[in-house]
């Protein structure tokens, strides 16, 4: 074998090896518009958060909330998006169901 036909049967062999990954979210599942995560314990509080000036006369407060990262909450700050035309902005929150499991829900632009 020559140089050329090594460095084919290598390349060809990576690229199976990489074909035949996959990668699957945790605790991640499609619920409506929005992306909801579940987690196993309910958010701490809501943090007191001081909102800067907008940056311009058309954007609005998105407060901030708790997410799920792998094992505990972390705090995502609250930031100004621009407003949308005929949309409006459903903020995110937690649910709890029947089972004791906590839903994060919202957090996605709704049409009007």
């Amino acid at each position: 074998m020559n140089g050329n036909s090594i460095s084919a049967v290598i390349m060809l062999t990576v690229a199976i090896g990489v074909s035949a990954c996959t990668v699957t979210p945790p605790h991640v599942s499609v619920s409506g518009p929005a992306v909801a995560v579940w987690a196993p314990v309910p958010p701490p509080a809501l943090r007191v958060e001081v909102m800067p000036p907008p940056p311009r006369h058309d954007y609005f407060w998105v407060p901030g909330y708790w997410r799920w990262e792998s094992d505990r909450h972390r705090w995502v700050e609250g930031h100004w998006e621009q407003r949308r035309e005929h949309e409006h902005f459903v903020s995110q929150r937690w649910d709890q169901d029947e089972h004791g499991r906590w839903q994060m829900n919202g957090g996605y632009w709704h049409r009007d």
